[in-house]
Protein backbone atom coordinates (compact mmCIF):
# COMPACT_ATOMS: atom_id res chain seq x y z
CA UNK A 1 0.00 0.00 0.00
CA UNK A 2 1.06 3.29 -0.94
CA UNK A 3 0.91 5.99 1.72
CA UNK A 4 1.40 9.40 0.52
CA UNK A 5 -0.12 13.01 1.25
CA UNK A 6 -1.88 14.78 -1.71
CA UNK A 7 -4.81 17.18 -0.96
CA UNK A 8 -5.16 15.05 2.54
CA UNK A 9 -3.85 10.78 3.12
CA UNK A 10 -4.09 9.43 0.48
CA UNK A 11 -3.71 5.48 0.09
CA UNK A 12 -3.25 3.78 -3.09
CA UNK A 13 -3.11 0.36 -4.04
CA UNK A 14 -2.81 -0.71 -7.98
CA UNK A 15 -5.95 1.22 -9.68
CA UNK A 16 -7.72 1.26 -5.84
CA UNK A 17 -7.45 4.67 -4.20
CA UNK A 18 -8.85 6.31 -0.75
CA UNK A 19 -8.34 9.74 0.63
CA UNK A 20 -8.53 10.10 4.30
CA UNK A 21 -9.67 13.57 5.46
CA UNK A 22 -9.33 15.46 2.28
CA UNK A 23 -8.70 18.70 1.98
CA UNK A 24 -11.55 18.99 -1.09
CA UNK A 25 -14.23 17.40 -1.96
CA UNK A 26 -14.30 13.96 -3.17
CA UNK A 27 -16.38 11.52 -3.57
CA UNK A 28 -13.14 8.57 -2.58
CA UNK A 29 -12.49 10.37 0.33
CA UNK A 30 -13.36 9.73 4.82
CA UNK A 31 -13.72 12.44 6.75
CA UNK A 32 -12.82 11.69 10.02
CA UNK A 33 -14.73 14.03 12.53
CA UNK A 34 -17.03 17.31 11.92
CA UNK A 35 -14.63 19.70 12.76
CA UNK A 36 -14.41 22.84 10.37
CA UNK A 37 -10.53 22.07 9.21
CA UNK A 38 -11.85 18.69 8.74
CA UNK A 39 -15.19 18.85 6.86
CA UNK A 40 -15.93 18.38 3.34
CA UNK A 41 -18.59 17.29 1.53
CA UNK A 42 -19.43 14.65 -1.04
CA UNK A 43 -17.11 12.10 1.19
CA UNK A 44 -18.11 9.39 3.99
CA UNK A 45 -18.29 9.59 7.55
CA UNK A 46 -20.31 8.57 10.07
CA UNK A 47 -23.55 8.86 10.48
CA UNK A 48 -23.27 11.15 13.57
CA UNK A 49 -20.87 13.92 11.39
CA UNK A 50 -22.80 13.90 8.86
CA UNK A 51 -25.64 15.19 11.18
CA UNK A 52 -22.91 17.88 11.99
CA UNK A 53 -22.12 18.65 8.56
CA UNK A 54 -25.71 19.55 7.84
CA UNK A 55 -25.94 22.16 10.61
CA UNK A 56 -22.46 23.89 9.92
CA UNK A 57 -22.79 23.91 6.49
CA UNK A 58 -26.84 23.85 5.86
CA UNK A 59 -25.83 21.36 3.31
CA UNK A 60 -26.30 17.78 3.84
CA UNK A 61 -24.11 16.19 0.92
CA UNK A 62 -21.81 12.94 2.22
CA UNK A 63 -22.75 9.43 2.65
CA UNK A 64 -23.08 7.89 6.03
CA UNK A 65 -21.42 4.82 7.66
CA UNK A 66 -21.80 2.87 10.88
CA UNK A 67 -18.92 2.04 12.86
CA UNK A 68 -17.55 -1.08 12.72
CA UNK A 69 -18.72 -2.40 9.51
CA UNK A 70 -16.37 -2.39 6.38
CA UNK A 71 -17.54 -0.45 2.79
CA UNK A 72 -15.92 -0.57 -0.19
CA UNK A 73 -14.79 3.01 -1.16
CA UNK A 74 -12.65 3.73 -3.96
CA UNK A 75 -11.97 0.01 -4.15
CA UNK A 76 -10.53 -0.43 -1.27
CA UNK A 77 -12.51 -2.13 2.12
CA UNK A 78 -13.02 0.76 4.98
CA UNK A 79 -13.86 0.36 8.74
CA UNK A 80 -14.86 2.91 10.91
CA UNK A 81 -13.57 2.64 14.43
CA UNK A 82 -14.79 5.38 17.48
CA UNK A 83 -12.03 7.52 18.01
CA UNK A 84 -12.51 9.51 21.43
CA UNK A 85 -11.97 12.72 19.94
CA UNK A 86 -15.21 13.91 19.36
CA UNK A 87 -18.93 13.09 19.25
CA UNK A 88 -18.83 11.11 15.98
CA UNK A 89 -15.31 11.40 15.37
CA UNK A 90 -13.72 8.23 13.87
CA UNK A 91 -10.32 5.88 12.99
CA UNK A 92 -10.12 4.23 9.84
CA UNK A 93 -8.77 0.75 9.20
CA UNK A 94 -8.26 0.55 5.00
CA UNK A 95 -7.11 -3.53 4.86
CA UNK A 96 -4.11 -3.67 6.77
CA UNK A 97 -3.51 0.56 7.82
CA UNK A 98 -5.02 2.06 10.33
CA UNK A 99 -5.51 6.17 10.59
CA UNK A 100 -6.46 7.75 13.76
CA UNK A 101 -7.49 10.64 12.81
CA UNK A 102 -7.45 13.25 15.55
CA UNK A 103 -8.17 11.17 18.95
CA UNK A 104 -7.67 10.73 22.87
CA UNK A 105 -7.33 7.45 24.54
CA UNK A 106 -9.28 8.77 27.49
CA UNK A 107 -12.18 9.46 25.42
CA UNK A 108 -15.14 11.59 27.03
CA UNK A 109 -18.77 11.87 28.46
CA UNK A 110 -19.77 12.29 24.92
CA UNK A 111 -17.47 10.63 22.22
CA UNK A 112 -16.74 7.23 24.06
CA UNK A 113 -13.27 5.93 24.15
CA UNK A 114 -11.25 4.21 21.51
CA UNK A 115 -9.32 0.77 21.33
CA UNK A 116 -6.30 -0.34 19.41
CA UNK A 117 -5.42 -2.25 16.51
CA UNK A 118 -3.08 -4.21 15.63
CA UNK A 119 -1.93 -3.10 11.98
CA UNK A 120 1.13 -3.12 9.68
CA UNK A 121 1.07 0.78 8.76
CA UNK A 122 0.05 3.26 11.66
CA UNK A 123 -0.91 6.52 10.45
CA UNK A 124 -0.95 8.75 13.52
CA UNK A 125 -1.97 12.76 14.32
CA UNK A 126 1.11 14.36 16.57
CA UNK A 127 -0.81 17.82 17.86
CA UNK A 128 0.93 17.11 21.05
CA UNK A 129 3.66 15.16 19.64
CA UNK A 130 6.62 17.07 21.17
CA UNK A 131 8.15 15.07 24.20
CA UNK A 132 7.72 18.23 26.32
CA UNK A 133 3.88 18.12 25.89
CA UNK A 134 2.44 15.90 28.37
CA UNK A 135 -0.91 16.45 29.42
CA UNK A 136 -1.77 15.66 32.62
CA UNK A 137 -4.41 12.77 33.89
CA UNK A 138 -7.87 13.97 32.58
CA UNK A 139 -9.72 12.50 35.50
CA UNK A 140 -7.64 15.08 37.62
CA UNK A 141 -8.44 17.81 35.11
CA UNK A 142 -12.32 17.03 35.28
CA UNK A 143 -12.34 16.68 38.99
CA UNK A 144 -10.32 20.71 39.18
CA UNK A 145 -13.46 21.78 36.68
CA UNK A 146 -16.07 20.91 38.93
CA UNK A 147 -14.67 21.41 42.57
CA UNK A 148 -13.54 25.31 41.00
CA UNK A 149 -17.28 25.75 39.66
CA UNK A 150 -18.61 24.73 42.66
CA UNK A 151 -16.56 26.68 44.47
CA UNK A 152 -17.12 29.79 42.49
CA UNK A 153 -20.52 29.37 42.04
CA UNK A 154 -21.06 30.36 46.02
CA UNK A 155 -20.18 33.85 44.79
CA UNK A 156 -21.65 34.13 41.64
CA UNK A 157 -21.84 33.23 37.99
CA UNK A 158 -19.63 30.93 36.54
CA UNK A 159 -19.27 30.94 31.99
CA UNK A 160 -16.57 28.53 30.16
CA UNK A 161 -15.16 29.13 26.99
CA UNK A 162 -14.63 26.26 24.17
CA UNK A 163 -14.86 25.13 20.80
CA UNK A 164 -18.23 25.28 20.03
CA UNK A 165 -18.47 21.75 19.20
CA UNK A 166 -17.00 19.08 20.79
CA UNK A 167 -15.42 20.52 23.75
CA UNK A 168 -18.30 22.81 24.42
CA UNK A 169 -20.75 19.38 24.77
CA UNK A 170 -18.41 17.82 26.93
CA UNK A 171 -18.23 20.78 29.53
CA UNK A 172 -22.71 20.69 29.44
CA UNK A 173 -22.07 17.01 30.11
CA UNK A 174 -19.67 17.34 33.09
CA UNK A 175 -21.93 20.24 34.49
CA UNK A 176 -25.27 18.21 34.24
CA UNK A 177 -23.57 15.78 36.31
CA UNK A 178 -23.13 18.54 39.39
CA UNK A 179 -26.77 18.96 38.49
CA UNK A 180 -25.91 22.38 36.64
CA UNK A 181 -28.18 23.23 33.07
CA UNK A 182 -25.66 25.76 31.80
CA UNK A 183 -26.45 28.41 29.55
CA UNK A 184 -25.09 28.46 25.87
CA UNK A 185 -24.98 30.03 22.56
CA UNK A 186 -27.54 29.18 19.71
CA UNK A 187 -24.98 27.69 17.68
CA UNK A 188 -23.45 25.69 20.41
CA UNK A 189 -27.65 24.90 21.29
CA UNK A 190 -28.07 23.85 17.30
CA UNK A 191 -24.67 20.95 17.97
CA UNK A 192 -26.30 19.76 21.51
CA UNK A 193 -29.39 18.99 19.39
CA UNK A 194 -28.03 16.77 17.20
CA UNK A 195 -26.23 14.70 20.14
CA UNK A 196 -29.65 14.56 21.85
CA UNK A 197 -31.24 13.29 18.53
CA UNK A 198 -28.46 10.03 18.61
CA UNK A 199 -29.08 9.38 22.37
CA UNK A 200 -26.24 11.62 24.15
CA UNK A 201 -28.39 13.68 26.69
CA UNK A 202 -27.02 17.31 27.20
CA UNK A 203 -29.27 19.94 29.09
CA UNK A 204 -29.06 23.21 28.61
CA UNK A 205 -30.93 26.74 28.28
CA UNK A 206 -30.93 29.69 25.35
CA UNK A 207 -32.93 32.09 27.64
CA UNK A 208 -31.48 35.34 29.23
CA UNK A 209 -29.46 34.09 32.34
CA UNK A 210 -30.52 34.89 36.38
CA UNK A 211 -28.82 34.01 39.25
CA UNK A 212 -26.12 32.12 39.76
CA UNK A 213 -25.96 30.61 36.33
CA UNK A 214 -23.42 28.88 34.65
CA UNK A 215 -22.72 29.42 30.93
CA UNK A 216 -20.72 28.01 27.84
CA UNK A 217 -19.54 30.18 24.83
CA UNK A 218 -17.49 30.15 22.11
CA UNK A 219 -13.68 31.08 22.93
CA UNK A 220 -14.36 34.13 21.22
CA UNK A 221 -16.46 35.84 23.84
CA UNK A 222 -14.02 35.83 26.28
CA UNK A 223 -12.43 38.41 25.09
CA UNK A 224 -11.91 41.55 25.79
CA UNK A 225 -14.86 42.92 24.28
CA UNK A 226 -16.86 39.99 26.05
CA UNK A 227 -19.59 38.14 24.79
CA UNK A 228 -23.27 38.49 26.66
CA UNK A 229 -23.20 35.98 28.85
CA UNK A 230 -19.89 37.00 30.09
CA UNK A 231 -20.94 41.00 30.33
CA UNK A 232 -24.24 39.68 32.36
CA UNK A 233 -21.64 37.57 34.78
CA UNK A 234 -19.08 40.02 35.59
CA UNK A 235 -21.96 42.45 36.33
CA UNK A 236 -23.05 39.57 39.24
CA UNK A 237 -19.50 38.76 40.35
CA UNK A 238 -18.88 36.27 38.27
CA UNK A 239 -15.78 34.51 36.87
CA UNK A 240 -15.06 32.80 33.86
CA UNK A 241 -12.49 30.21 32.81
CA UNK A 242 -11.27 28.79 29.31
CA UNK A 243 -10.64 25.37 28.37
CA UNK A 244 -8.21 23.61 26.02
CA UNK A 245 -5.18 21.47 26.30
CA UNK A 246 -2.81 24.05 25.38
CA UNK A 247 -3.61 25.66 28.83
CA UNK A 248 -1.29 23.30 30.15
CA UNK A 249 1.89 24.63 28.40
CA UNK A 250 0.63 28.58 27.64
CA UNK A 251 -1.18 31.31 29.54
CA UNK A 252 -4.26 32.52 28.03
CA UNK A 253 -4.85 35.67 30.82
CA UNK A 254 -2.76 38.58 28.56
CA UNK A 255 -5.40 37.53 25.52
CA UNK A 256 -8.94 36.46 27.17
CA UNK A 257 -10.68 37.46 30.34
CA UNK A 258 -10.75 34.96 32.35
CA UNK A 259 -10.19 33.77 35.88
CA UNK A 260 -8.90 30.44 35.27
CA UNK A 261 -7.99 28.09 32.93
CA UNK A 262 -7.99 24.60 32.30
CA UNK A 263 -6.09 21.57 30.44
CA UNK A 264 -8.67 19.55 29.27
CA UNK A 265 -7.53 17.95 26.00
CA UNK A 266 -9.52 16.00 23.49
CA UNK A 267 -6.15 14.94 21.66
CA UNK A 268 -4.01 12.31 22.95
CA UNK A 269 -0.41 13.63 24.90
CA UNK A 270 2.75 12.73 24.12
CA UNK A 271 2.72 9.61 26.55
CA UNK A 272 -0.29 8.55 25.27
CA UNK A 273 0.45 8.88 21.98
CA UNK A 274 3.88 7.00 22.27
CA UNK A 275 1.77 4.29 24.24
CA UNK A 276 -0.77 3.85 21.69
CA UNK A 277 2.11 2.99 19.07
CA UNK A 278 3.15 0.53 21.13
CA UNK A 279 0.06 -1.39 21.72
CA UNK A 280 -0.72 -1.05 17.99
CA UNK A 281 2.51 -3.00 17.00
CA UNK A 282 2.96 -1.36 13.75
CA UNK A 283 5.81 -2.45 10.89
CA UNK A 284 5.79 1.21 10.23
CA UNK A 285 4.74 4.45 11.42
CA UNK A 286 3.29 7.81 9.57
CA UNK A 287 3.23 10.98 11.74
CA UNK A 288 0.55 13.86 10.43
CA UNK A 289 -0.11 17.04 12.10
CA UNK A 290 0.95 19.25 14.62
CA UNK A 291 4.53 17.83 15.81
CA UNK A 292 5.20 15.17 13.28
CA UNK A 293 8.60 15.30 12.96
CA UNK A 294 9.62 15.43 16.04
CA UNK A 295 7.27 12.74 16.89
CA UNK A 296 8.30 10.09 14.13
CA UNK A 297 12.39 11.14 15.43
CA UNK A 298 10.65 10.25 19.29
CA UNK A 299 9.45 7.08 17.21
CA UNK A 300 12.25 5.63 15.80
CA UNK A 301 14.65 6.51 18.62
CA UNK A 302 12.69 4.94 21.58
CA UNK A 303 10.97 1.99 19.92
CA UNK A 304 13.27 1.36 17.15
CA UNK A 305 9.94 1.17 14.46
CA UNK A 306 10.39 2.78 11.30
CA UNK A 307 8.86 6.48 11.17
CA UNK A 308 8.09 9.05 8.60
CA UNK A 309 6.51 12.52 8.79
CA UNK A 310 4.06 12.77 5.79
CA UNK A 311 4.22 16.35 4.25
Amino acid sequence: MEIRYDHGICLENHRSKVILDPTRQSDIGVVTHGHMDHLVKDAFMTHHTLDILEVRTGERRGRGLSYGFPHPVGGLNVTLYPAGHVFGSAMVMVDDVLYTGDFNPDGGMTCGRPSSYKCRDLIIETTYGKEDYRLPPKDEVVSDILAWTECQLEEGPVVFGSYEFGKAQEIISLLNSIGQEPYVTDNIARLCAVYNRHGVPLRYDTGTPEGDFTAVVPPADLKKTHGEFLKIARKNKGTAAYLSGWCAFYSFFHSMDIDAQFPLSDHAGFDELMDYVKRCQPERVFTVHGSAREFACAVRKELGIEATALK
